[in-house]
């Protein structure tokens, strides 16, 4: 066989080699923690993964010492052997010994680079990302194999490199960075075996983290409250018309909330023709404070058992409730049934108006009508209504940010009902571009 064509073909294998080691070593550091525990329990390659990832000084190092064997190797025979040859062959076109040699080797080796960098290199990592977990399999014993034959060497190079790494301000026992919530959230919202759905439930997780209680509680004014001192006759006739199963139940005043009542206990038949108070079938509530975050609280309700809470301000004052249904809510959106307000917190109206709650709170109001209110002491449009004014509104009361007109359109008492929002204006440049196509 020609000599040029064996060295050529070894140069090659070299860097396959090469590569292998280096499709390897990327394999077993892109593996996440769920898939090694995974991998663990897949035999005895699996074992080994998962045995090389306790210590990646050591399967660092044995990956290192294939790389650099192999690189080595091929560029050494390849540039005395092929440069050799290629020499001759420009010395045969009546070129100089000293250029031919000079040349011969700067080309061989130029080759080389650019081979090895896309056989050794590129390809193997880019394989490496896409089968992390078949690779590692496959390589683990081999990597395995070869750091016990050259512990002494790997001891020697863990040592060295542990110095380095902390003398450069590391933690040589450190493996990773822990993902951080964007990142997650990167992975996840990318993610294709999920369902657009199923991203937005994920994502409204992430929000829900940093939502508090009292930005979707029911405030206080909304509330139905029943007195602790009423009959049981009049309490379900109060509440006849009302969709609700359970009501909070007032002792002295409003900041006073000394249980909730179920509808069933007061529909109890036993209780019929009884002088019963309301406060004589109070259950317990729960009171959580309202800057406690929304997961937790949903956490502790489930927990207790609690269906309904009471949200305390500051002051220790009630705040308004919260039930585990509005926390839900929070992440799986809307749960109706038929007792459920059939009018929407938001309308568009013609023209593109949008008409929404003036309870609708700041995060959803923006969600709605793509628009962004400042920053202020304020959970709801009602009260950046308030803020903005500087006075209870009245109805008519109009307010302008970012171009567009915010109106109240109607009051409930003293409470600003619904808030009339005009469509986003039409930027001129754009029209002007219709107006001349």
């Amino acid at each position: 066989m020609n000599p040029v064509l064996v060295s050529v073909l070894l140069v090659l294998i070299l860097m396959i080699v090469g590569g292998l080691f280096v499709a390897s070593e990327l394999a077993l550091l892109s593996l996440r923690e769920g898939q090694i525990r995974a991998l663990k329990s897949r035999g005895r390659r699996g074992a080994k993964v998962a045995k090389l990832h306790t210590n990646p000084n050591r399967f660092l190092a044995a990956a290192q010492i294939g790389v650099t064997f192999t690189g080595f190797l091929s560029a050494a025979y390849g540039a005395e052997t092929l440069a050799s040859s290629a020499g001759e062959a420009l010395v045969s076109q009546r070129m100089s010994q000293s250029w031919a040699n000079a040349l011969s080797l700067i080309g061989v080796t130029l080759v080389i680079a650019f081979i090895s960098l896309v056989i050794s290199e590129l390809v193997p990592k880019r394989l490496a990302l896409q089968r992390s977990e078949a690779l590692s399999l496959a390589s683990a014993p081999t990597i395995d194999r070869i750091a016990s034959i050259f512990r002494p060497v790997i001891w020697l190079l863990s040592i060295f490199t542990d110095l380095v790494v902390r003398a450069l301000g590391g933690n040589p026992h450190e493996k990773r960075a822990a993902i951080s919530e964007e990142e997650l959230q990167g992975m996840l919202s990318t993610h294709t075996s999920l369902s657009r759905e199923e991203r937005k439930i994920v994502s409204d997780v992430f929000t829900a983290g940093d939502t508090r209680l009292r930005e979707v509680m029911v405030p206080r004014t909304e509330v139905n409250f029943l007195l602790a001192d009423t009959f049981v006759a009049k309490a379900l006739t109060d509440i006849v018309e009302l969709p609700h199963s359970r009501y909070p139940v007032l002792g002295e005043g409003v900041d006073d909330v000394v249980g909730f009542v179920h509808v069933r206990d007061l529909l109890n038949p036993a209780h019929a023709g009884t002088r019963l108070r309301v406060e004589d079938l109070v259950r317990e509530i729960l009171q959580l404070p309202g800057s406690k975050n929304l997961l937790p609280a949903l956490t502790q309700m489930r927990n207790e058992g609690a269906h309904m809470a009471v949200v305390v301000d500051e002051y220790g004052g009630t705040a308004g409730i919260v039930t585990l249904e509005d926390l839900v809510e929070e992440l799986v959106g809307d749960i109706r049934d038929e007792y459920d307000s059939s009018a929407a917190d938001t309308r568009t109206l013609a023209g593109g108006d949008v008409e929404v709650d003036g309870l609708l709170n700041i995060d959803d109001f923006m969600r709605d009508t793509s628009m962004t209110l400042p920053d202020g002491p304020y959970e709801t449009v009602a009260g950046f209504m308030v803020a903005t004014l500087g006075r209870l509104p009245h109805v008519g009361d109009v307010v302008e940010e970012q171009g567009r007109r915010l109106e109240v359109s109607s009051m409930d008492g003293r409470r600003v009902a619904r808030i009339r929002v005009a469509a986003a204006p039409v930027d001129d440049s754009i029209s002007d571009n219709n107006d001349h196509a």
